[in-house]
């Protein structure tokens, strides 16, 4: 599965969602928003695995239709970025 990025203004806010799983985020500028969505995704991928599913380890990911390298250990640091 690829995972995706989409990033909307919405006044003084910025709301990123990933829509192949159903999750969003808000933030006062871009760069927050990215960081809070890529945490929350770290968090359902670690749940699922914990909970015993097959979690695929994904190193990319589209930000609004640009193609990133993601940087994560299933269990990440506070230093996991998008690169």
């Amino acid at each position: 599965m690829k995972l995706s990025i989409k990033l909307i203004e919405n006044n003084n806010e910025f709301i990123a969602t990933c829509p192949e799983l159903d999750i969003s985020c808000y933030a006062t500028n871009k760069h927050e928003a990215i960081k809070r969505i890529q945490n929350i995704l770290f968090f359902y991928m670690q749940s699922a695995q914990e909970l015993g599913f097959s979690v695929e380890n994904f190193e990319t990911i589209d930000v609004d239709g640009k193609h990133y390298l993601l940087k994560y250990d299933i269990c990440p640091t506070n230093n996991s970025t998008l690169h």
